[in-house]
């Protein structure tokens, strides 16, 4: 768990104890360092923090509130995995809710919030985010929470961060698969020439496009591994 060390060295002064293992514990989660089906024992957490169980059951409590971890069977807590009908009724709602954003912040936005969208397209299309995958995920994550605070609408901001970091648990990317970064890219500079144009339909219906395209990936990823089995029978 070296990664898991890491954010424990990053964030061992996020509180108080309670508050630590919280922030440590969701962090591993939505990066992806715990992965999903990952058993959670109070026990070694609290041993790898240097604290008491209680604090990181308090943990446990609001990351299971949060629908990050579950209740396995045998009452046992793991990192929530995620069906294919489950991650369609996430990117459905996504679908929705980012077209509002975009739309919101086509008709909402301020010249501030347009130029953090624009310098962060520029970041993405730059020769260093274009050859590390990881870098450019991060990008692409940051580019949507500016779209989403731009819409000036906190709800939806909310909402759709928490949905974000439920998709973000898995260890793939869509931008794996040949020719979606320069997707990606279009997608960027046709929503930021959207949202400075105030066209909120045009926004709107490229903030949907986007999405229903990272769905179709997401379900091939999602199958791949099937279609292997199916192969060596």
């Amino acid at each position: 768990m070296g990664g898991l060390d890491q954010i424990i060295d990053r964030l061992a002064n996020a509180g108080n104890a309670a508050e630590t293992a919280y922030a440590v514990l969701r962090e591993a989660i939505v990066t992806n360092t715990l992965k999903p089906g990952t058993r959670l024992r109070a026990e070694e957490f609290a041993k790898r923090l240097g604290i008491s169980k209680t604090p990181v059951r308090e943990a446990f409590r609001k990351l299971q509130a949060e629908n990050l971890i579950t209740v396995s069977p045998g009452n046992a807590l793991t990192v929530k995995s995620i069906s294919e009908e489950q991650l369609i009724e996430i990117y459905y709602t996504r679908e929705a809710l980012e077209g509002m954003a975009a739309r919101l912040a086509a008709e909402n936005s301020g010249s501030i919030e347009q130029s953090k969208l624009r310098a962060i397209h520029e970041e993405m299309k730059s020769p260093g985010a274009l050859a590390n995958v990881r870098r450019l995920r991060e990008l692409t994550g940051e580019f949507q929470l500016a779209v989403f605070r731009a819409s000036r609408n906190n709800t939806i901001y909310q909402l759709l961060k928490h949905l974000q970091e439920q998709i973000r648990q898995f260890s793939g990317t869509t931008l794996s698969h040949e020719g979606r970064a320069k997707e990606v890219l279009a997608y960027s500079k046709a929503l930021v020439a959207a949202i400075e144009k105030r066209d909120g339909d045009a926004a709107e219906r490229i903030a949907r496009a986007n999405r229903r395209r990272t769905l179709e990936l997401r379900i091939r990823m999602l199958r791949a591994p099937a279609r292997v089995t199916d192969q060596r029978r």
